[in-house]
C-alpha cells in the first residue's frame, strides 16, 4: 500500500507539472508570440524566407523545449523512484544479515555499504547508536526527519536531498532501529549528463532546422522571386512577357495564372486603345484634310468664282458635321470606358418607344418601305433615351445599306421574362468574314461606301454597349445581297396592374 501511495503521489506530481506547462504554452505563449511578431513587423523589414524560417524555428524550439523539459522531469522522478526502491532492498538485505548472525556483522555490513554506496546507523532499544558506517555526520546534517512510522521511507522530491529509510531490527539485547541513507550524487551526475546531452541535441536540432528550413523556404518561394523579376521587366510598351507557371499545383501557380490573365486583359486593353487612337486619328485626318483643301481653294480662286465658293462651303459644312458626329461618339465611348456615363433607370413602355422610332424614321426617309409589328403593353426597366439611341443606330444602318424601295421592318415579341426586338432589312448584307467584327470600333465592312454613307464605324459599338448595360444581348444574322436581321433581347417587366 505504501508503495502504491508513493507511485500515485509521483504520478500526481508529474501531471501537475504537465498541466502547468500546458497552461503556460496554450494561454500565455500565443499572446507573447503575437506581440513579439507585431513588434518586429513594425520596426524591421524582413524577407518572407526569413519570417517563415524564424516562425517555424521558434515554434519547433518551443515544442522541443517543452518535450525535453517533460522528459527531464520524468527521468528525474524515475531516478528518485529507483533510488527509493534500491534503499528498501538494501534495508531488507541488512535485516536478513542481522537475523542470520545474531550479533552485528560489521565486516559484512561494511563491505555491503561500501559496494552499494550507502550509510547505515543502528540504534539499540534505548536509542543509543551502537553501529555506524559511511558518512554519518553528513547523513545527520542532510537528514529529513519527518514523523513517518517505522518501516517507511522518507520520500524525496529532489535529487539535492538524501534518501533515508528507518526500520525495526532484532538485536541480541532487544528490538533496535536501523536507518539507511543514500546520497544522490550519482543520480545528480546522471541527470546533469542528460541535461547537457539534451541541450546539445536541442541546439543542434535548432541549427539544422534553421539551415534546412531556410533552404526549403527559399526553394519554395523561388517562384515569387521569378515573378518579381518578371514583373519588373514588364513595361507599358512590352506586355508580351508572361510569368512561368510553376509545376506544383498550389497557391503560387494560381497566383501566376491570375497574374498572366491580368496581363492578357491589360495587353488587350492597351492594344484596343492603340487601335482606337490610331483609327480616331485616321478618321479625323480625312475631314481635316478636306477642310484644309477647300480652304486653300477658297483662298486662291473662291473669292471670284461663285461655283467654287458654293462647292467649298458645302464640303466644309459636311466635313464639319461629320467631325462633330465623330467627336460626340468618341466622347460617349470615352465616358462609357471610364464608367462615367450616367443613367436614369426607370420603367417605361417599350411599345410606345418603338412606335416613336417608327414614326420618326418614316418622317426622315421616304425611299424605303418601313413597317412595324409591335406587341402592346411591353414594359422594360432602363434609360429610355439610350435605348432609343441604340434602336436609331440600327435603323440608320439599315437605311444606309438598303437600296431604295427596299424594306425595313421593326418588330417586337414579348416572352415570359424578356422581350425580343428585331430590326430586319433587305439590304446589302454582311459577309461571314466581317460578321464577327462589326461591333468593333471603327470597323467598316464596306470600306468603299462607308464615307459615302457618312458612317464613322462607332455606331454599332455604342449600340452594343447600351444594350449590354441594360443586361441585354444582340445577335446578328446576315446574308450578302439578301439582307440583315438584328435580334435584340432585353429583360421585360411584368405588365402593370390596373
Amino acid at each position: 500500500m505504501n508503495k502504491i501511495r508513493y507511485i500515485v503521489k509521483i504520478i500526481k506530481m508529474f501531471f501537475k507539472i504537465v498541466l502547468y506547462i500546458a497552461k503556460t504554452v496554450f494561454v500565455a505563449l500565443p499572446r507573447l508570440l503575437k506581440n513579439f511578431f507585431n513588434f518586429i513587423s513594425k520596426r524591421l523589414r524582413f524577407s518572407i524566407t526569413f519570417k517563415t524560417t524564424s516562425t517555424y524555428t521558434l515554434i519547433f524550439s518551443v515544442i522541443l523545449f517543452i518535450l525535453c523539459t517533460a522528459f527531464i522531469c520524468i527521468f528525474s522522478l524515475f531516478l528518485i523512484y529507483e533510488s527509493n526502491q534500491l534503499l528498501i532492498r538494501n534495508s531488507l538485505v541488512i535485516s536478513n544479515l542481522l537475523k542470520d548472525e545474531g550479533e552485528i556483522p560489521q565486516d559484512k555490513i561494511n563491505d555491503f555499504a561500501r559496494i552499494e554506496d550507502i550509510s547505515v546507523i543502528i540504534f539499540d532499544k534505548d536509542g543509543q547508536q551502537v553501529y555506524a558506517v559511511g558518512e554519518t555526520k553528513n547523513i545527520i546534517s542532510k537528514r529529513i526527519n519527518l514523523n513517518y512510522p517505522l518501516i517507511e521511507i522518507t520520500p524525496s522530491t529532489s535529487l539535492n536531498e538524501s534518501l533515508h529509510y528507518k526500520s525495526r531490527i532484532k538485536l541480541i539485547n532487544g528490538v533496535g532501529t536501523m536507518e539507511i541513507s543514500k546520497d544522490l550524487e550519482k543520480e545528480r551526475f546522471y541527470l546533469a549528463a542528460l541535461i547537457i546531452a539534451v541541450v546539445l541535441f536541442v541546439i543542434l536540432a535548432i541549427i539544422m532546422t534553421i539551415i534546412i528550413g531556410s533552404k526549403t523556404s527559399r526553394r519554395m518561394l523561388r517562384p515569387i522571386d521569378n515573378m518579381t523579376r518578371t514583373a519588373r521587366s514588364i513595361s507599358f510598351g512590352d506586355l508580351n512577357t508572361r510569368l512561368d507557371v510553376v509545376d506544383s499545383h498550389d497557391e503560387l501557380k494560381e497566383m501566376a495564372e491570375t497574374f498572366n490573365e491580368m496581363l492578357e486583359r491589360i495587353q488587350s486593353s492597351v492594344e484596343q486603345q492603340n487601335v482606337f487612337v490610331s483609327d480616331a486619328s485616321h478618321e479625323l485626318r480625312t475631314p481635316i484634310a478636306v477642310i484644309q483643301g477647300y480652304s486653300n481653294l477658297l483662298q486662291r480662286w473662291g473669292k471670284e468664282e461663285r461655283d467654287v465658293l458654293d462647292e467649298s462651303i458645302i464640303a466644309i459644312k459636311n466635313e464639319s458635321d461629320y467631325m462633330k458626329e465623330l467627336v460626340e461618339k468618341l466622347l460617349f465611348l470615352a465616358s462609357a470606358d471610364k464608367k462615367a456615363q450616367k443613367f436614369e433607370m426607370n420603367p417605361f413602355l417599350l411599345n410606345e418607344l418603338l412606335d416613336e422610332v417608327l414614326k420618326e424614321t418614316r418622317m426622315i426617309d421616304t425611299n424605303h418601305i418601313i413597317s412595324g409589328e409591335i406587341d402592346d403593353n411591353i414594359r422594360v426597366y432602363g434609360e429610355r433615351g439610350l435605348i432609343k439611341q441604340a434602336l436609331r443606330i440600327f435603323m440608320d444602318n439599315s437605311l444606309k445599306y438598303t437600296p431604295a424601295e427596299g424594306s425595313i421592318k421593326l418588330s417586337s415579341l414579348l416572352g415570359k421574362r424578356e422581350v425580343m426586338i428585331t430590326v430586319e432589312d433587305t439590304g446589302a448584307g454582311i459577309s461571314a468574314e466581317d460578321l464577327p467584327y462589326i461591333f468593333n470600333r471603327f470597323y467598316k465592312a464596306d470600306k468603299s461606301r462607308s464615307r459615302e454613307a457618312g458612317g464613322t464605324g462607332l455606331g454599332l459599338s455604342i449600340a452594343k454597349w447600351i444594350i449590354e448595360q441594360h443586361q441585354g444581348s444582340i445577335k446578328v444574322e446576315s446574308t450578302p445581297n439578301k439582307g440583315t436581321k438584328i435580334i435584340i433581347l432585353l429583360p421585360a417587366l411584368p405588365p402593370a396592374q390596373e
